[in-house]
């Protein structure tokens, strides 16, 4: 398959504004941990309030991917541990559903909710989306920096 590359040369492939295209589950956690998002009145995907009041340890051992964290759900201060994926969907793929070292996931967080009718036991698990909550300026400064590093 031929790359095609946009106006500024860069390969329209790889443009992470284009569905998953240039977006890692690592950019995402990055992301996440130093809140490059849209903070203001974020909400699950049925419709909850959130208040990130700490996003958490990144966790460099097996398990979710933030440990002691502490999320504001509704009214309801959680305290546990984040899950990032690109699609709310990797949750299934991954088999986090059978894996204990998952029990205490407070938030899933996804590029893209990509599930929305998920079974009984994920709609237990709050999930936010980020997509629209990163700016355009912080993926294209990223995708330049990635294309000049190879």
């Amino acid at each position: 398959m031929k790359k095609t590359s946009n106006a500024k040369g860069l390969p329209e492939t790889s443009l992470p504004f284009r569905g998953t295209g240039g977006i890692t589950e690592r950019l995402l956690q990055f992301i996440w941990q130093f809140q490059y998002y849209n903070i203001n009145e974020l909400q699950t995907s049925t419709g909850e309030s959130i208040q990130v009041v700490s996003p958490g340890q990144l966790n460099s051992n097996q398990g979710p991917d933030f440990i002691n964290a502490r999320i504001r759900i509704g009214k309801t201060l959680w305290a546990g541990t984040v899950e990032i994926h690109i699609n709310s969907s990797d949750w299934k793929k991954h088999r986090h559903q059978s894996d204990k070292n998952y029990n205490n996931v407070v938030l899933h967080v996804v590029w893209q909710n990509d599930y929305p009718d998920s079974n009984e036991e994920e709609k237990r698990i709050p999930v936010l989306e980020l997509k629209s909550r990163v700016s355009k300026i912080f993926l294209k400064r990223y995708e330049e920096l990635m294309q000049s590093s190879s």
